[in-house]
């Protein structure tokens, strides 16, 4: 999943939500659900990546505007 060190972090929890709602469909197919969980699970790292590097980026903002 290349494409989503492009993405914004909007963009990776959209993704992020689609694959889990997979698993709820008529189309989750056993054979493919390790995979999709190893796609979710990767996507869910790197919001998580994101998210604190905002916060990091915000609590930097903030305590320079002190």
């Amino acid at each position: 999943m290349n494409k989503s060190k492009t993405l914004t972090v909007e963009e990776k929890i959209t993704e992020l939500e689609k694959l889990v709602a997979w698993f709820d469909s008529e189309e989750f197919v056993l054979e493919q659900a390790v995979a999709k969980y190893e796609s979710a699970q990767k996507l869910a790292d790197e919001i998580q990546r994101d998210i604190g590097t905002l916060k990091n980026t915000i609590e930097q903002v903030g305590g320079a505007a002190e």
